[in-house]
């Protein structure tokens, strides 16, 4: 979205130092996962310079002495092309949130991440025993309180307003040997960090929590060996009994009392699409509720992410551009992109590989800057663990034994070199 801290400026007269905070189309197109980057190298802008004519940068996070000069110009050019204009409009409309996930407020961090492990492991640990108790009156037929999960969600949905980063970390790090349990929790988690990145309201908050813990209870009475299988490893006949699991989960949840209308539609939207190619109803766009749509993104981040037994999940920087790819068969533009940048090429609690050769854990993100994380170096260049692991902020160039600042050069899969990151960290 274009501010007034914005200047407009041709592609020829991008500078490294300088941060883009829009282009001349939509970021869908490119190759870029977040919206905003940016300019750290020459290649940076290279690989801007093969796509764009023309880019919106945003003066008050770009180095001052880059952008003084264009500073005269930071009313935009009323003699932009048509072409450029339409081009422009149409990138808007695009990347349009529907209204009820129109921003109402900004949430501010009221605790660093360390600060809030301790409750927010509380939460978390409090989730995984009302799971267990569902299980349990599942297997025997018996309702759940309904109310005991709300206040659950609640407790849960408190941490992530203070900072989500805390439980983050703890879902991507956290593991109870039960898949449905964690799959559970870490859903419940992403769909509560992305409504509080677009800004919902505390009451909507805890409806997409419970919709999250909720959506795929009805796993619990499909078949155990395909309980947990992803997607593309089902069999025909399968992948017929996995559908299944949205009747098994509609039936559970509605059956309750004071459950509402929004979290049904997340139990039982979260696979459909907006080009109709979901299932079980085959919806299409707006016959989509909103939640559901957000349901779909986050359940498509986590398949993609989520490994199995010899088939570790993807990355996730390759999980996003994955998802840029679903959003041209059925996922929501703008929710695709809000998504990529709430949880950053470098989300919480995943391992990268820095310039030096180290390697670090990510700890909490930049809200502004997210591919500037704070960071815990854990391994040395020979990835040997270190016995006293030193944090990092990105954001300050703080410089690294070499006496260069330190950058993330890539990410790596969880496991990589046999570094268990829990052990540093939990």
């Amino acid at each position: 979205m274009i501010n007034n801290s914005s200047i407009e400026i041709p592609i020829l007269d991008l500078k490294v130092g300088m941060y883009v905070s829009q282009l001349d189309r939509p970021w869908l197109d490119t190759p870029f996962p977040l919206q905003g980057v940016l300019m750290r190298t020459e290649k940076d802008i290279a690989a801007l310079k093969k796509i764009c004519q023309f880019v919106f940068v945003d003066i008050e996070r770009s180095e001052p002495f880059v952008v003084q000069k264009h500073l005269p110009f930071a009313v935009f050019n009323q003699a932009t092309s048509s072409a450029n204009q339409n081009k422009s409009s149409n990138s808007e409309k695009l990347l349009q949130l529907d209204p009820l996930l129109q921003r109402v407020k900004t949430y501010d961090d009221f605790r660093t991440a360390e600060q809030e492990i301790p409750a927010a492991t509380k939460a978390y640990d409090f989730t995984l025993a009302l799971l267990n108790d569902i299980t349990n009156n599942i297997e025997r037929g018996i309702k759940f309180d309904i109310h005991a999960a709300h206040e659950v969600v609640d407790t849960l949905c408190e941490s992530v307003i203070r900072n989500p980063d805390a439980a983050l970390l703890l879902a991507q790090l956290k593991s109870t040997g039960k898949e449905l349990y964690d799959s559970a929790v870490k859903t419940s988690v992403h769909m509560l960090a992305f409504g509080r990145h677009l800004g919902l309201p505390r009451r909507e908050l805890s409806v997409l929590g419970l919709g999250g813990l909720l959506m795929d209870i009805g796993k619990q009475r499909l078949p155990k060996e395909i309980q947990t299988k992803r997607s593309m490893y089902l069999k025909p006949e399968e992948r017929k009994l996995m559908k299944q699991h949205i009747a098994y989960s509609q039936e559970i949840v509605t059956q309750l009392c004071n459950v509402s209308d929004e979290v049904i539609k997340i139990v039982t939207q979260h696979h459909e699409r907006e080009n109709g190619n979901g299932y079980p109803l085959n919806l299409y766009a707006n016959q989509i509720h909103p939640y559901g749509r957000m349901a779909a993104v986050v359940d498509s981040y986590e398949e993609l992410i989520w490994g199995q037994s010899g088939m570790p999940g993807l990355r996730p920087f390759e999980a996003i551009k994955e998802l840029k790819g679903n959003a041209q068969n059925g996922l929501n533009f703008a929710l695709v992109e809000q998504f990529a940048h709430c949880i950053s090429i470098f989300p919480v609690g995943c391992l990268v590989e820095l310039n030096t050769g180290e390697v670090a854990i990510v700890l909490s993100q930049n809200r502004t800057q997210r591919f500037l994380p704070r960071i815990m170096v854990i391994c040395d260049a020979k990835k040997k663990p270190y016995d006293n692991p030193a944090t990092v902020d990105l954001k300050k160039f703080d410089l690294s034994p070499v006496g260069v600042p330190y950058k993330i050069i890539n990410d790596l899969p969880q496991g990589a070199y046999g570094i268990d990151p829990k052990r540093f960290y939990l």
